[in-house]
């Protein structure tokens, strides 16, 4: 039969929205299509998702295995193994459960750090910190924090504005050059051609990352963003240089980077 396969038909009838929905819940293609997948067959083995799926077999188990993981399928002991999918609902629910939990862990460590500085309990470091409104002055202080890296970079971000992009991949191109680190942490929605096109300057992965993001230049200096989910547009940031402060957005980032997923 020529053209695309029947599964294949049906999950794009599925429609880019919910694909672009499952998305923010940190899912990646490959598992948005696994997912939908089972949803149609029930259960199945990895060899009927991935025909089903369009997702290759060279990745179809460790995709399977990412799903299970985060909750949104099962496997059933079987030869071969076939895998059912999760109730939605349920899945839905782990999946901000464990954003919230995230969110939590990362509030509160921000306040443990920040509220001596709103005390005025620092004794002899007393660094600039700004808090940033308004989109335009939010990307300026990150094009700028993005210039100022010489030894590494650090980038999270659910998009990347073009005026950001021309500012980070000039920068990524030199850091490379000289031996620099330069990773970039995209949100899952953000479209594969953009994310192959950071990929030749710098290391590309991706994540759900519709509450936010930030840059880190040089482990010294740190802008975190604060997004609007349901616009994804920047509503409040910070601004810092901040030694306490940058080590922990470094940490946190990290954190992010070792559960993310490479850019397909």
């Amino acid at each position: 039969m020529n053209g695309q396969p029947c599964g294949g038909r049906r999950l794009v009838a599925q429609g880019e929205r919910l694909v672009g929905l499952l998305k923010k819940f940190g899912l990646s293609g490959y598992e948005v299509r696994a997912y939908l997948a089972l949803l149609e067959l029930g259960e199945g083995t990895a060899q009927a998702v991935s025909e089903a799926a369009n997702v290759p077999r060279s990745r179809v188990y460790e995709v399977m295995n990412s799903l299970i993981e985060k909750g949104w399928a099962i496997a059933v002991k079987s030869r071969p193994t076939k895998y059912r999918p999760q109730d939605p609902e349920v899945a839905l629910r782990r999946s901000l459960m464990r954003v919230e939990r995230e969110m939590e862990e990362l509030a509160k460590a921000l306040a443990d750090e920040l509220m001596p500085l709103y005390r005025g309990g620092v004794g002899e470091e007393v660094p600039e910190l700004v808090i940033v409104r308004g989109e335009q002055d939010l990307w300026k202080r990150v094009k700028s924090t993005i210039a100022k890296a010489r030894r590494s970079l650090a980038v999270a971000l659910p998009l990347i504005p073009e005026e950001v992009e021309e500012t980070l991949i000039p920068v990524a191109s030199i850091m490379r050059e000289r031996g620099g680190s330069v990773r970039v942490l995209l949100g899952n929605e953000v479209d594969d051609r953009d994310a192959r096109k950071l990929a030749e300057h710098a290391e590309v992965r991706r994540r759900e990352l519709s509450f936010g993001g930030g840059v880190i230049a040089d482990a010294s200096e740190v802008v975190l963003v604060l997004m609007e989910p349901e616009r994804q547009v920047p509503r409040l940031g910070i601004h810092s240089a901040h030694s306490m402060l940058t080590m922990l957005a470094q940490t946190y980032f990290d954190m992010l980077w070792s559960t993310s997923q490479p850019a397909s």
